[in-house]
């Protein structure tokens, strides 16, 4: 019931939300529709929130600001790298294309991520080669996933990429 209540009330902010909806605005969200034989989670939630005496109503819809922040940056990413068959392409084509598409930004700094997994224990690191001391790792709680571990080690990267950027105007990152 804790989980519902929590998705009812981080819903309700958002009326943009594709499920808002179907909880808000059905039948569903009444609670004389719930009948022994039909138990409905909205329904019953809904119930609870009344019998706690909680008024949703009090909950203001949420706007965003236009436009959202990720369209705010013009970003350019080359992905050209993930078009090449993994299982077909040699490590020395990889490399020849990794350096052309760094040819392509003379002002850079390489930056270096990896996540690993060691029976259960879990790491994650960022390795800037031009700046060392920027290098970060951490380790993840045991049992993590390697993928979590590779998520963590860009996280890592993005952390000091944001504190780079704020000396530099332009920082490219491979």
């Amino acid at each position: 019931m804790k989980l519902a209540f929590n998705y009812v009330l981080k819903l309700k902010p958002l009326p943009r939300n594709p499920c808002y909806d179907v909880v808000f605005e059905t039948p569903l969200s009444d609670s004389s529709t719930v009948t022994k034989s039909e138990p409905n989670l909205v329904a019953n939630t809904f119930e609870h929130f009344k019998n706690a005496n909680i008024s949703l109503n009090i909950i203001d819809n949420l706007h965003v600001q236009c436009p959202p922040p990720w369209e705010e940056h013009n970003i350019n990413v080359d992905i050209s790298l993930t078009k090449q068959n993994k299982g077909n392409t040699s490590e020395v084509a990889y490399q020849k294309e990794f350096f052309r598409i760094k040819e392509k930004f003379s002002n850079h700094y390489a930056v270096f991520t990896d996540g690993s997994k060691l029976e259960e224990k879990v790491a994650a690191a960022a390795y800037f080669p031009e700046h060392p001391d920027r290098s970060k790792a951490t380790r993840l709680r045991d049992g993590a996933s390697v993928f979590s571990a590779e998520l963590e080690g860009i996280a890592l990267a993005l952390t000091e990429i944001r504190k780079l950027s704020k000396y530099h105007k332009n920082v490219c990152y491979l």
